[in-house]
């Protein structure tokens, strides 16, 4: 059996989550896509998401994440580490993101809020 490799506590919080799966190109008028949908648990490090979209591993996505405890949406970047198919539901996903420390972030936001949420 694999080692844990996991750095943070995982909190089951479900809040719905925005990712942006296409950017709108410079100067156009398109909206881009983005893909509403729920998180299954959080931690410091990531999230792991319920969505109706196959997301491509190793693909760095923008998400807005609703928390239960925040203000304002927490925008932040994260890279997509896994994303399975659910085999009980049609076109059902489920992506594991781990979180990057990205510099126009809200990621100092999100590890505070969920440090608290820890206690």
């Amino acid at each position: 059996m694999a080692e844990e490799q996991r750095q943070h506590l995982r909190l089951p919080v479900e809040s719905t989550v925005f990712i942006e799966l296409v950017s709108p190109g410079v100067g156009s008028a398109d909206s881009g896509k983005v893909a509403i949908c729920k998180t299954l648990d959080v931690s410091r490090g990531g999230l792991r998401v319920s969505l109706e979209h196959e997301l491509v591993v190793g693909a760095i996505l923008l998400i807005g994440v609703d928390l239960p405890d925040a203000p304002d949406t927490l925008c932040l970047a994260g890279e997509v580490r896994w994303c399975l198919q659910d085999l009980e539901q049609d076109n059902t996903w489920t992506a594991g993101f781990a979180l990057l420390n990205a510099g126009d972030s809200d990621i100092d936001s999100w590890i505070s809020l969920l440090a608290s949420m820890e206690n």
